[in-house]
């Protein structure tokens, strides 16, 4: 396990029981936005049994496509990963974990891909393709805050020891 270099310290709140930093809130809403064609029918049922307005459950179907379920695995992978960051977590949770910036940024690109495959396939601008367009640029964003910030980079190098180990 690699802990944040003293120099870059943050607030005693951003760390988790274990000492690792915690996910920032930004990274928890990328993975549930890549993950969004697994995540959004969740959410749907939620609402539906909540009582929630049936046209805002059609504005939630709109931004569900088959296609984005490839995508969507990935990032669901990763989403796994970070509920099981515990000591008591299996290996392969580890190493998904320690490969999260990677992985979350194939899941971006391909979204973005499906995305853009689809656009093109449609020939025609309208409200649809303009929200496809929104899509694909929230995915960019999302790889760009990926790849770049500092804080993910700390977040995914850092996992609890395992149990047993001092």
């Amino acid at each position: 396990m690699i802990h944040s270099d003293p120099a870059e310290s943050y607030p005693a709140s951003s760390y988790d029981d274990y000492l690792c930093l915690k996910p920032p809130h930004l990274l928890w809403v990328a993975v549930l936005y890549l993950s969004r064609a697994l995540t959004l029918p969740i959410i749907m049922a939620v609402g539906h049994f909540s009582g929630v307005d049936a046209s805002a459950i059609a504005a939630f179907r709109s931004w569900w496509s088959p296609e984005s379920l490839g995508p969507s695995m990935i990032a669901a992978i990763v989403l796994y990963a970070m509920f099981r960051r515990v000591p008591g977590a299996p290996a392969w949770v580890r190493w998904i974990f320690a490969r999260g910036r990677i992985v979350l940024s194939v899941a971006a690109l391909s979204d973005c891909a499906v995305l853009t495959v689809g656009l093109m396939r449609r020939g025609e601008i309208d409200d649809a393709s303009l929200l496809t367009c929104a899509a694909a640029m929230m995915d960019l964003f999302f790889l760009l805050y990926i790849v770049v910030a500092r804080r993910v980079r700390l977040t995914f190098a850092e996992f609890p020891e395992p149990l047993g180990v001092a």
